[in-house]
């Protein structure tokens, strides 16, 4: 067998195989030899039909057997000889066995990059306060106190973004009042309907306004426009306001706090302290491991196999579009997002694939592993939070296939806490 190997681009490789007639016509004639042994045929025993006979009727299969086999073996005994794990599937050529000539063929093939990380202990890294700020608690208050917010009449005033009016609308084409809808609310914000038509800017013409003013709009009428015959036609939308309406936030005293289940508002600012605590100690932690992750792939200059992740990163496109869609998101706006989807998704896969690979890569250098007694704590941790078994979590784990992926999770965060350890943290 002669193999050349190929580099074909970053991370891709082209093995081209030769191999000689006569191992493809030994294969041939064992193969042969098998049928002829185990094959009945009409008029003749087990065993017993002439060779002619058997290779007329099954030369064919025969051939087809021989070629995936060789190939097949070739293949393998290459990649242990060379030392290559391919990532993804191969691509081979186009394979045709001709008697009496060599079996030629191409495979294309991805493999994992090749590399050296020297400096990842005693990484640099500041640490962010975790206390929670009395404006921090101010700020959770006042999202409370808005959540329970009403609409109330604004006497006096502008209409400010984020309000609703109670108004008049009308809708002119050509000079004459073709729709009318009187005392109708419209949230002051860009892109809400007016008369089934969208106003991109509505929240800036009718800011600043006062109640009894009036305002004109050019539009196009949109084609679900409730008279048919002026769809799509040049109008000018008239909008009197008659009346202004605000969210008010609810007050902030200890009768609030006892609606949401405390004795005070101290009890209540108390509590909500020690949450936000809880939460920027969590963002602490997450900020420092992506500090560890920067510095890593900042320092370590690898290319990643294109096909593998240009894979990866329409899996990720297709899972965030599907999520919009679920979310409500009409397809058209989804569809003038893509680009932006596609360019996002792209960035934070090569971000993981590369931050994946270097945290493997210190795992070998250090020897960190994960032991079966730590999978099985780590399953019996997944059930308890979802009060159910360890067997089902481990048997559902087994038939998506992901005992794998859990493995190496743990695998990298015991890396990173490794990391963390050993690192220099300021702060």
């Amino acid at each position: 067998m002669n193999v050349t190997i190929e580099d074909a681009g970053p991370c891709k490789k082209v093995l081209k195989f030769e191999i000689p007639k006569e191992t493809i016509e030994g294969e041939f004639e064992k193969k042969t030899i098998e049928v002829c042994d185990t094959v009945e045929l009409p008029g003749f025993r087990k065993g017993r039909a002439p060779r002619k006979l058997v290779e007329k009727r099954f030369g064919s299969q025969i051939k087809d057997e021989v070629k995936q086999s060789v190939v097949s073996d070739c293949y393998q005994k290459t990649l242990e000889e060379q030392k290559l794990s391919p990532v993804g599937n191969p691509k081979f050529s186009e394979i045709e066995l001709e008697m009496g000539k060599p079996l030629t063929f191409d495979v294309t093939l991805e493999v994992w990059p090749s590399f050296e990380i020297n400096q990842y202990k005693g990484l640099k890294l500041k640490k962010k306060p975790a206390n929670a700020t009395d404006e921090d608690v101010q700020k959770v208050l006042m999202d409370m106190a808005f959540r329970k917010a009403q609409l109330t009449v604004v006497k006096e005033g502008t209409v400010k973004k984020g309000d609703h009016i109670i108004g008049d609308c009308k809708v002119e084409v050509g000079g004459n009042t073709v729709f009318e809808d009187d005392d109708v609310e419209i949230p002051v914000v860009n892109g809400v309907p007016v008369a089934n038509t969208t106003i991109q800017d509505l929240a800036a013409k009718l800011e600043n306004m006062k109640s009894g003013e009036e305002c004109k709009i050019d539009v196009k009428l949109s084609d679900n426009f409730v008279k048919e015959e002026y769809r799509g036609k040049d109008a000018k939308i008239r909008l009197k306001v008659k009346e202004i309406k605000r969210l008010i936030p609810a007050d902030i005293h200890d009768d609030f706090a006892k609606t949401m289940g405390f004795d005070s508002l101290e009890d209540f600012k108390s509590n909500i302290r020690k949450r936000i605590e809880i939460d920027k100690k969590k963002w602490v932690e997450d900020d420092l491991k992506n500090q560890v992750l920067d510095v890593l792939l900042d320092q370590t200059k690898l290319e990643l196999p294109q096909d593998f992740l240009n894979h990866h990163t329409d899996q990720r496109v297709y899972k965030h579009q599907l999520d919009l869609l679920n979310r409500g998101v009409p397809l058209e706006e989804i569809q003038k997002q893509a680009d932006a989807i596609k360019n996002a998704s792209a960035e934070s896969v090569m971000r993981e694939l590369k931050a994946s690979l270097i945290m493997n890569h210190i795992a070998e250098k250090e020897k960190i592993f994960i032991t079966e007694n730590e999978v099985e704590q780590q399953i019996a941790d997944i059930a308890r939070s979802y009060n159910t078994d360890i067997a089902r979590v481990r048997k559902q784990l087994e038939r998506q296939g992901n005992l794998s992926y859990l493995r190496n999770d743990m695998r990298e965060n015991k890396v990173m806490n490794f990391l963390l350890k050993e690192a220099s943290i300021e702060g």
